[in-house]
């Protein structure tokens, strides 16, 4: 059995992929939408430039994923929360399959592709995973709500980075592990 108190895990596109789940970075790297490298269609710039292409692409990304679910990785992480006193997941996906898998407290930093945010006031809308993108608008403020994703050429969402160094710290003062 783990003598850890604590436990800290990190998670990328590759426990997802095994889901069926696309890497954002596709063929290496070489991902495009009409003719836009990911990059470009994926980056704060659209969002400000055409948030509807922006939007289409997103909707077509949440169509693909509708029907992925999670792969015995994600329930293995889910059951190890139940091992530690103190249990923190950080990932880099946006798919929210740790979520369905029965994680708590996950630390998204990169957001999920099942949200929306308003543009202005950043209240958050869960999206319904069989339709496009709804609301289009802000019930609050009347601005465009985007895809709740960190996008190239924006920071991430605030305090997440904090959160996961914080438990990434705590993991590794006095590090001892047995297993």
């Amino acid at each position: 059995m783990f003598s850890a108190k604590r436990f800290c895990v990190l998670t990328g596109a590759g426990v997802s992929a095994e889901s069926g789940v696309p890497t954002f970075r596709g063929g290496g790297g070489t991902a495009v939408w009409k003719g836009m490298p990911f990059s470009e269609i994926s980056s704060a710039r659209m969002v400000r430039e055409d948030l509807d292409e922006v939007w289409e692409w997103f909707d077509y990304r949440r169509e693909i994923m509708k029907n992925v679910k999670p792969n015995p990785a994600h329930y293995a992480i889910a059951e190890w929360q139940n091992r530690f006193e103190d249990f923190t997941l950080v990932t880099q996906n946006i798919d929210g399959l740790h979520w369905i898998a029965g994680s708590h407290d996950v630390i998204e930093l990169h957001g999920s592709i099942q949200r929306a945010r308003c543009s202005v006031c950043s209240k958050t809308f869960q999206l319904d995973k069989d339709k496009k993108h709804e609301p289009d608008v802000c019930d609050d403020c009347d601005s465009r709500v985007r895809p709740d994703v960190v996008l190239f050429g924006e920071m991430l969402p605030p305090g997440s980075f904090e959160k996961a160094f914080d438990a990434l710290h705590l993991n590794l003062i006095g590090y001892r592990c047995r297993f």
